[in-house]
């Protein structure tokens, strides 16, 4: 903080408590009676909460550093028993702000205000463009939107072992569409998160992305239970907090409230290479036909294998194999070549990628891969396809990206569509 911002905040501290009637005796030799700070300053260094230098002056006309500020503040603080409820108040403000300063003149913060300077608040605002282009002998399809993502994260301590995490969303389509998830704000994410019986415990509303997210990008309500060092797992269970699982395009039922157990594994074999994998169980405890015809009854099984590698330091490969115990369509796997990559604080950074994907109509419940499907995005009758995409940092905290995808159906027996996929992006972090 600049110091005439530092002179600012005294001024204000001062001036909110300028109620008080004190006598007229002006204490510091150097604030002359017509100065701006007169009157506040003699009522504050009467009223005994505040003083100035050791030769009795106050030096208003200097601008003071952020050390002599923090040693009026711990003054104030020691005398704050002399002080009214708005004084009080002022000076809890500024405890925390210059807290830092404080503990190095070895004042103590009160709990209060260290838990105050504790909790972290992050965003994320995402301004997306789509447009899908199918045509075929059936169908003419195409479509586009535009859509505003705001994201706002609170991070709190709760002590040293746990914290608590709440996440905000908001998604806006900016062409007035009316979808389902258009213009509400939810509570996406809503956790408590802390170490117990040797392992990491997460507990409440969380993502969980698996792995590369080929075949589960989504959010879980239940817990989940990370442990190891080399091999590492998480063990989770709960209920899917979203109701378009496998698109509900084949099931033709509603998917909400799908009772999930699972377990992801991660193991490093070098600094540069890790592998991975998973395995998911859906099950439907409320109907006995919900995957019936696709899947048999009404529980569906997922597992996948991946790998990632830097096999230099510009670049990298990866690449993971998924499947589905759905009797067809039930196969999915991409690989991706890439070179750097954009990074929010390096203004400059920039990256390239290039891709290959097959994703089966009944493989992924929930991928990560945006516009992964023909006919307008349904995943009715899968995608393959390659993929080319460009990000770039022009300035801190915003990510510039641009994708292209060229599909076509994996279903037997699916109109002949290809599907044309771009996707425009900027992502802004504060």
């Amino acid at each position: 903080m600049k110091k005439k911002l530092v002179a600012s905040l005294a001024a204000a501290m001062v001036l909110s408590v300028a109620s008080t009637s004190f006598a007229s005796t002006n204490p510091f030799v150097d604030v002359p009676a017509k100065h701006w700070a007169y009157d506040s300053v003699n009522k504050l260094a009467q009223s005994g909460i505040i003083d100035g230098y050791g030769d009795g002056t106050y030096r208003g006309d200097k601008l003071i550093s952020r050390y002599e500020m923090a040693q009026m503040v711990a003054k104030a603080m020691a005398r704050s028993d002399k002080a009214d409820a708005a004084q009080k108040a002022e000076i809890d403000r500024l405890a925390v702000e210059f807290s830092s300063e404080l503990e190095g003149l070895n004042v103590r913060v009160t709990k209060i205000e260290k838990n105050a300077s504790t909790v972290k608040v992050t965003g994320e605002a995402r301004l997306r463009y789509e447009d899908y282009s199918s045509n075929g002998a059936s169908e003419n399809l195409g479509s586009n939107n535009f859509k505003l993502r705001t994201r706002i994260g609170l991070t709190g301590n709760i002590n040293d072992d746990w914290i608590y995490y709440g996440r905000l969303q908001s998604i806006n389509s900016l062409r007035g569409d009316k979808g389902s998830d258009n213009n509400n704000v939810t509570m996406d994410n809503a956790y408590v998160k802390g170490a117990i019986g040797g392992t990491t415990a997460t507990v409440g509303r969380f993502d969980y992305f698996l792995n590369s997210g080929l075949m589960i990008d989504s959010t879980l309500n239940g817990v989940n239970l990370a442990f190891g060092n080399v091999l590492k797992a998480n063990v989770f269970y709960g209920t899917d907090n979203n109701k378009d699982l496998w698109d509900n395009n084949n099931l033709k039922a509603d998917l909400s409230n799908l009772e999930v157990t699972g377990l992801g594994l991660n193991y490093a074999t070098s600094k540069a290479t890790t592998l991975n994998g998973g395995y998911y169980q859906f099950k439907d405890k409320d109907r006995t036909a919900t995957f019936a015809g696709s899947f048999g009854d009404n529980k569906a099984k997922v597992w996948e294998a991946g790998f990632s590698t830097q096999f230099s330091p510009d670049w990298n490969l990866r690449g993971s194999y998924g499947k589905s115990d759905a009797n067809t369509d039930n196969k999915a796997y991409y690989a991706q070549f890439g070179y750097k990559g954009a990074e929010q604080t390096k203004v400059g950074s920039y990256g390239a990628w290039v891709g290959y994907r097959h994703l089966g109509a009944n493989a992924s419940p929930k991928t990560t891969i945006d516009g992964p499907y023909t006919v307008n995005g349904q995943q009715g009758f899968g995608a393959k396809g390659y993929e080319v995409g460009f990000n770039y940092t022009p300035v801190l905290n915003t990510v510039l990206q641009v994708k292209y995808a060229d599909l076509k159906a994996t279903t037997d027996g699916a109109p002949t569509d290809k599907t044309k996929y771009i996707q425009a992006q900027a992502e802004f972090f504060f």
